[in-house]
This record gives structure tokens, sequence and C-alpha cells, in this order.
């Protein structure tokens, strides 16, 4: 892969953004880190989509577990979430202001039922990296993934 080391990001409430990015890890051969909050949405749809909703109206920044040690030895990041309120879930951002991706290349997946690629606007409002827009990704193959990538 030419000098390119993957570490794969992923927010997952349902299941459905794990399973992608263990696929673009198994794929880019790089590390896997899962965001996990600190208070753990509700497993029930309605409660956390109310959540989900005062985070996005009150731009929150909710705090998340676990860090990354140098990150600085990754040159491509690829971050997964699932769609909430028409963008990616609040604590993206959290990671994102907590990392500084300067001149690491930044790719998006985003897993849905009907809504489409949503997210990068917000991503790159915070994100200095080199920011590519976000894809789709629930029905990720090995071909597609080594061509978003460039593999």
């Amino acid at each position: 892969m030419q000098n390119r080391k993957f570490l794969t990001v992923y927010f997952s409430w349902s299941g459905h953004t794990r399973k992608a990015a263990e696929k673009i890890a198994a794929v880019t051969e790089g590390r896997l880190f899962e965001i996990t909050p600190e208070e753990p949405y509700s497993k029930l749809y309605h409660a956390c989509l109310i959540r989900a909703k005062k985070e996005h109206d009150s731009d929150a920044r909710p705090a998340f577990t676990g860090s990354i040690e140098e990150i600085s030895q990754y040159s491509d990041i690829v971050i997964g979430y699932p769609v909430w309120w028409y963008t990616c879930p609040q604590i993206i951002l959290s990671f994102l202001e907590k990392y500084d991706l300067a001149g690491k290349n930044v790719y998006l997946f985003n897993t849905h039922v009907h809504t489409g690629a949503v997210g990068t606007d917000d991503v790159k409002r915070v994100c200095r990296g080199n920011v590519h827009d976000s894809i789709v990704g629930n029905h990720l193959t090995e071909d597609s993934i080594r061509e978003w990538l460039g593999l």
C-alpha cells in the first residue's frame, strides 16, 4: 500500500457501522478504533433519537472513552458513523476536535436506512485534514473499498 498506514475509526449504535468498519480495516490491514461514549446511548430507538436530537441542536460534544496513541503514525484515517439527524452524530465531532488530523487523508462513510451520504460539511468544519466526501457504507465490498481508497 505504498507507505500508507490506515486507521479506521467508527461509532456504531446498532452494529451496522461496526460491520462496515471491520471490513474496511481488514482490506486496509489497518488498526480499528471504536468511539465508545462515556454515557452509553439507550438501545431503545426513541430514547436514543431524543438524546441525539438534543445533542445536535445544542452542538454538544459527548465524551468518549479510550484514546489513540501516536495518531501521527497514520497517513489515512477512515471514519464511519450512522446517520443521525441528517449528519454525523455529535460524538464524531468530539473525536475530530480531540485529534489533529492536519496533513492526513480523511475518508468518511456512513450507514443509514434512507438518507444517503451525509456529514461531510460538519466534519470539514472541525477537521483540518484532507476530508473526502462521505460515501454510503451499507454494502461495501472488498473491491469497492479498494477503489474508494485508491488501493
